[in-house]
């Protein structure tokens, strides 16, 4: 798409790594686009970047609690964490090198956050909230990054930090975490 009037595109890059296995053998390729979020400018590509991370006490009540009541304990890491948040602000970013011709001036709108942008810890905090939220579990006034659930007797704590959530829960609520985000 052109270039909206008075925006200016931010850039991104590739990234390739190689993966090694615990035998220090090559386990696969691994490649990530990675927006250049220092080209953002705030008020125009972003607002805010807040987004809470657990409090250590948090995730050591929990564990304690866990602990003592018997309860059953999960640990979920979410592969594609970040590209998971939707975007509220219109970011546009410029063509890979490759898919431009010569005398085209077209970028990408992003609607997925993307690695790399200054707003992808917040998008991906809002849309796993919103989604506890919706199973019923209610968010902590403590710690923002706790929440809470009773169904029938049955007693669940989440407490999640950005890139992974620690989880002392009941197996179905686990679950619909896992498959929603997996």
């Amino acid at each position: 798409m052109p270039l909206p009037k008075g925006r200016k595109p931010i850039s991104c890059k590739w990234v390739f790594k190689i993966k090694h296995g615990v035998d220090g053998e090559m386990e696969r390729y691994k490649d990530r686009l990675v927006a250049r979020g220092f080209t953002q400018t705030f008020g125009v590509d972003y607002n805010e970047t807040f987004a809470p991370i657990a409090k250590f006490m948090s995730i050591c009540c929990i564990l304690a609690l866990a602990a003592i009541e018997d309860m059953e304990m999960h640990q979920m890491d979410v592969k594609t964490t970040f590209p998971n948040g939707d975007l509220k602000e219109e970011i546009y970013m410029e063509q890979l090198e490759g898919f431009t011709q010569e005398g085209e001036h077209l970028v990408c709108k992003l609607h997925m956050s993307l690695y790399g942008l200054k707003q992808i810890l917040r998008a991906w905090n809002q849309k796993l909230d919103a989604f506890l939220k919706r199973i019923k579990f209610v968010n902590s006034d403590v710690d923002f990054s706790m929440y809470s659930k009773w169904e029938m007797s049955n007693f669940s704590l989440l407490s999640m930090s950005m890139i992974s959530s620690w989880c002392a829960i009941i197996r179905i609520s686990f679950l619909q975490v896992k498959e929603e985000f997996s």
